[in-house]
This record gives structure tokens, sequence and C-alpha cells, in this order.
């Protein structure tokens, strides 16, 4: 599953890594985001985050 404003980049990059997950989700709604402003200067900063088979979160990815 793709939950959120997740960059295609990380979405390309679960595809060909493959692991042991339920997909990759971006909690809120980021400025600078896919879909949320521009990327630059006065984006937000914020977490892709990689949701495991086993329950357990992890940053897959931080932007910017």
């Amino acid at each position: 599953m793709i939950e959120g404003h997740v960059p295609a980049r990380e979405v390309k990059r679960l595809l060909a890594e493959r692991p042991d997950a339920i997909g990759l989700t971006v909690p809120d709604m980021p400025y600078g985001s896919p879909g949320i402003g521009e990327a630059g200067p006065d984006a937000d900063p914020y977490d892709v985050l990689l949701v495991r088979r086993d329950g357990t979160i992890e940053v897959y990815a931080r932007y910017p």
C-alpha cells in the first residue's frame, strides 16, 4: 500500500528492493511533498515511513 504524498522515487525503490513490508506512508500533508506546494527552501522536512509486515515502522527516506 502507498498512503499519502509518497514521492515516486521511493515507490520505485520499494518495488526494486522488495522489502518484507506492507508499504509506504507519509503522515500529514507536508508542504513540498508531491502535490503539496513546491520543493525548495520553503519545503517542510518530512519522512517517508516503511510499514513492515510485523507492524513495525521505520524511516525509509528523509526529505528535503
